[in-house]
């Protein structure tokens, strides 16, 4: 089934149309499809058609009916309907949509699914630091300051979080951290078809990463993988890593 059948949210796309291997890539929170540019990048030349779609409230898109994950997931939808992937990433907040989304995969296709320093629990006392932690970060943010704070990153990296906060709702993240509590989607870990293989891969523990390595640890099914030297933000600074990931899973 083409895309052409199905009714598609707004997304970016790389690679040929006619690929006969296919990447599906979910943003985080106040970000956008393009935060995945290099990963996208990698992925394509390799012969991957690559669809990154912009969640709801995000990229200048309406929000939703609520702001839970599993609505931003259930607006996906079309994709999977559309067609089937052989890898499926989700960064942050997109890990959780990842998750959710799961249940809908391929029984028997193989499938590798790679989540990217993402939070999948946090316990009322977290979720009350990260508030007071974030409350102190300034919006709009500039390119410059990105590049300033992240030497890892590209001038393009930096342009693309900077719009990305930019072009996303002013009062998404109060929404959505309000919208999911309990922050909690370690159990649909079980939802994972018996074909798919499920990474998760966490930043340096000295970093502000958000994924903990004591919570997927617990997931015999799960491989965790730390990322030495990096931040929340593995898609900009070590983006080889992601893909290689992605890759093992499916292509040995």
């Amino acid at each position: 089934m083409g895309y052409a059948s199905a009714t598609v949210p707004s997304a970016s796309q790389w690679g040929s149309p006619i690929a006969s291997k296919r990447a599906l890539l979910i943003h985080g929170l106040n970000s956008s499809s393009h935060t995945f540019h290099r990963v996208a990048s990698m992925l394509a030349a390799k012969g991957y058609l690559v669809v990154a779609p912009n969640l709801l409230g995000h990229a200048l898109r309406m929000s939703g009916v609520d702001f839970q994950v599993q609505t931003l997931a259930d607006d996906l939808l079309p994709y999977l309907q559309a067609a089937e992937y052989d890898i499926v990433i989700g960064h942050s907040m997109g890990g959780a949509v990842v998750l959710s989304l799961l249940k809908y995969l391929p029984k028997t296709r193989p499938t590798s699914v790679v989540l990217v320093d993402s939070s999948v629990e946090l316990t009322a006392d977290q979720m009350a630091v990260r508030r007071a932690n974030d409350a102190g970060v300034k919006p709009n943010l500039t390119v410059e300051y990105y590049m300033a704070s992240n030497p890892l990153w590209t001038r393009e990296d930096a342009v693309w979080r900077s719009l990305g906060i930019q072009i996303s709702r002013a009062t998404n993240y109060d929404d959505h951290m309000d919208g999911n509590v309990p922050w909690s989607f370690s159990h649909l870990f079980a939802d994972r078809p018996a074909a798919a293989a499920l990474t998760v891969l966490i930043a340096d523990p000295r970093s502000n990463g958000v994924s903990k390595l004591e919570t997927i640890a617990k997931f015999r099914d799960v491989r965790a993988v730390i990322v030495p030297n990096t931040s929340h933000w593995i898609q900009y600074e070590f983006p080889e890593v992601i893909v290689e990931e992605a890759l093992r899973n499916v292509e040995g």
